[in-house]
């Protein structure tokens, strides 16, 4: 089959679990095509993909903090956008003339593929939102009422939506289960495929009896301030290495840190960042979906740092907490970070998953559910 899929561009999350969808895809045979916009873009690219272009929707937000509030004002331009989305796509699904598409958390597809009789499948992790929630203002808590039965009406257009986590991880509209499937997180490695800690060390040339932290913040620039804090803090936090990926929106040369401190490495990109969360001995990141999936994977202790007035990611970091491994604190509080940061690294051997969790989880492989869904879609037709 020829697929065409559409990705939403903010932070790395979904190009990134669709990139390790499409590789198992394109093993099988498939042909794959990509569009998306911003980072997500840029992600793909990397990864020796030629996406197509789509307009870019992003979020308003000042100091790393969401801005709900401005994003709702600016929200003017979404029905144009939305409609010159609609126009980008139709002129690429008539040009490669795909058998299916996928639409990770992008909705004008569904509308498009809709109109061009292609069938389509949603990739999401969300489908009731809930970003009034941190607000009082009456206009947003009805702009989000309306954007949700929006939502909640393209999907039930759409031949199958795929949730690439465990069951009841999130709430399914009523409307929505008959066609919705928990396939399990979208992982590039399972557990099984990944080396040891041990091994991995060797490979990066560290030392086995090392300390080390690694400092990730995907693929925005919303963690900026962690990054700032966390080498503000850096000598005192008591470990040998602390390795930080600022993520492809972050030149690392915007932080400035003194010629004697050897203590902190900063990079931007890794293609293989699930390896050095595997051989860090603590892992501090924002809390996306697509890191949690892989954090729970591996079974790594980490301090999960939301996005504030990010209502997804406080929802993925209340899950994260019931699987034993996650602590979590403000990030603009630098002296109480640094003393959780050590008193997580000196408490490692307390920490423990949740063994019944993690065992539901491990039974749910995303990548080769996701195939036997659309390697069936003429049974779903």
């Amino acid at each position: 089959m020829k697929i065409l899929i559409t990705t939403c561009g903010v932070g790395i999350g979904h190009s990134s679990r669709d990139v390790a969808l499409a590789k198992l895809l394109e093993k099988k045979g498939h042909k794959i095509y990509f569009a998306s916009y911003g980072t997500g873009l840029h992600y793909l690219q990397k990864n020796n993909y030629k996406p197509y272009n789509l307009p870019p929707m992003n979020f308003h937000h000042e100091d790393g903090v969401l801005d709900i509030e401005k994003s709702v004002k600016k929200s003017k331009d979404i029905p144009f956008t939305f409609i010159k989305s609609m126009y980008r796509e139709s002129r690429i699904i008539k040009k490669i003339k795909p058998d299916l598409i996928i639409t990770d958390s992008l909705y004008s597809p569904p509308i498009t593929a809709k109109f061009l009789n292609v069938p389509c499948y949603i990739i999401t992790n969300d489908l009731t939102f809930g970003f009034s929630q941190n607000t009082n203002m009456t206009s947003i808590k009805y702009f989000e009422k309306s954007i949700r039965k929006f939502i909640i009406e393209i999907s039930k257009s759409t031949n199958k939506i795929l949730i690439p986590d465990i069951p009841e991880s999130i709430t399914i509209p009523k409307e929505l289960e008959d066609k919705t499937e928990f396939i399990g997180p979208l992982l590039h490695k399972n557990p099984q495929e990944i080396d040891t800690k041990e091994n991995l060390r060797r490979k990066y040339g560290l030392d086995n009896n090392e300390k080390i932290l690694l400092v990730t913040i995907g693929g925005s620039d919303f963690g900026k301030e962690l990054i700032t804090n966390i080498c503000a803090v850096s000598e005192e936090i008591e470990v040998d290495k602390i390795f930080i990926f600022t993520g492809l929106e972050l030149n690392p040369d915007i932080f400035k840190l003194p010629s004697s401190n050897k203590k902190v490495i900063i990079k931007q990109f890794t293609y293989n960042l699930i390896e050095w969360m595997k051989l860090s001995d603590l892992t501090i990141t924002l809390a996306g979906h697509t890191t949690s999936m892989e954090l729970i994977s591996i079974k790594k202790p980490n301090i999960m740092i939301p996005i504030k007035n990010h209502i997804e990611q406080e929802r993925n970091l209340k899950k994260m907490r019931q699987y034993n491994i996650t602590k979590t604190i403000e990030t603009q509080q630098k002296q109480q970070l640094l003393e959780l940061i050590n008193n997580t690294i000196n408490n490692l051997d307390k920490i423990e998953i949740n063994p019944k969790l993690y065992d539901t989880f491990l039974k749910y492989n995303g990548r080769e559910n996701a195939l036997k869904v659309i390697e069936n879609l003429n049974n779903i037709k």
